[in-house]
């Protein structure tokens, strides 16, 4: 619909779209948080991943869509994190892992805040017999929210270490500084492990910092983050069969940081190709009141041969988020606008408009024909 009313006034898809975006700060509810994204450098971003200055080769379509949504995710998180006289540590926290990458993102902050070799860190998740209270996995919220737990619950047992520390040297904890690994005191320096070590007597014992989050302070305002997206194909159409093949993707995720850049750009290209799938080939087909595609052997979904050749995957990181040193959710947004885009794209390419998803080929096939 958006391609449409550009077309209908005569303006570019791509500038009608930067005419109209959201602008970072604007305030679409009363009391909830203002928009968090930059929709005009996610835009341009897109627009020169696809080439789209230059006209598309006869037989192509290119599109352009962006996404901005309230992914859900509400403020309730607690978690423990436990330093030991080895060294090591151990994250305590009930947010699942459930292929997003969490227990790599999770130690890389304890790691990062205590500044201990991330393999020094381990993650006990997801057992409400030990792990402290997590509302939900889910919501693009763990690195944001859970994220902020485990930083703030480090940083919570520094403070003790900083204490300890202060009764090892017999001097006042202003005294002592924190140095990456440790603390310093005049010319003497301690490991956490040695900190920890001394002030018990013994080569035992451990620390523990906890933190709760809550909707209070900076997460106040609902929602948490706005999920911010933007992604581009270019698509050619077989004009005897209807085939669709894509050619070209490209993705932006406005993340705020990217705590991990590889996961980022590998959940926005996974959330690119479940689009894909929605734009093209899943469709539950009934035979009466029987499904009669119900398993995956009938139910068609991506495959790797289906994925473009040329991909291009960005990531926005103006560290604008409420979450660990500027990081926000991301991951759901680049599926939001993928089917509308093979729409779109199919469109330029054919001149014909398909209204329902999925677009088989034998639905643009049968739109083709009409045509003629």
């Amino acid at each position: 619909q958006i391609d449409e009313l550009a077309a209908k006034i005569g303006v570019d898809a791509l500038q009608f779209r930067l005419n109209n975006a959201a602008k970072k700060g604007e305030e679409f509810f009363p009391k909830m948080r203002p928009f968090d994204g930059n929709l005009s450098e996610d835009l341009n971003l897109v627009a020169k991943s696809l080439g789209w200055e230059k006209p598309a080769a006869k037989g192509r379509g290119r599109a352009i869509g962006c996404s901005g949504s309230d992914a859900g995710a509400y403020p309730l998180t607690s978690s423990a994190v436990r330093v030991h006289a080895d060294g090591s540590v151990s994250v305590l926290t009930g947010s699942t892992e459930l292929g997003q990458g969490s227990h790599t993102v999770l130690p890389q902050i304890a790691a990062e805040e205590l500044g201990v070799p991330f393999e020094k860190v381990r993650v006990v998740s997801s057992d409400t017999a030990i792990t402290p209270y997590d509302r939900s996995t889910g919501a693009s919220r763990t690195t944001t929210l859970m994220g902020t737990a485990i930083l703030e619950a480090s940083r919570e047992a520094i403070r003790q270490m900083v204490t300890m520390a202060a009764d090892i040297f017999k001097v006042k904890s202003d005294d002592i500084q924190v140095v990456r690994g440790g603390v310093r005191c005049g010319e003497a320096q301690l490991s956490w492990a040695e900190v920890i070590s001394k002030y018990y007597a013994l080569p035992d014992g451990e620390v523990i910092g906890r933190a709760y989050i809550r909707k209070e302070g900076k997460f106040a305002k609902l929602p948490v983050f706005w999920e911010t997206a933007c992604t581009g194909i270019e698509v050619e159409v077989d004009q005897e069969t209807g085939k669709i093949q894509m050619k070209k993707l490209a993705t932006v995720g406005d993340v705020g940081l990217a705590i991990n850049p590889a996961l980022a750009e590998g959940q926005d290209l996974g959330a690119a190709t479940m689009g894909m799938g929605i734009g093209l080939f899943e469709e539950l087909i009934y035979e009466g009141p029987q499904l009669a595609n119900g398993s995956i052997l009938d139910y068609r979904v991506p495959r790797f041969s289906d994925l473009p050749k040329q991909v291009e995957l960005c990531l926005v990181q103006n560290q604008d988020g409420v979450g660990p040193y500027g990081a926000k959710g991301g991951g759901e947004a680049s599926l939001n606008s993928m089917a509308a885009n093979i729409a779109n794209a199919v469109d330029g390419a054919s001149g014909v408009g398909v209204r329902q998803a999925p677009l088989t080929p034998e639905r643009v096939w049968r739109a083709l024909q009409n045509k003629k």
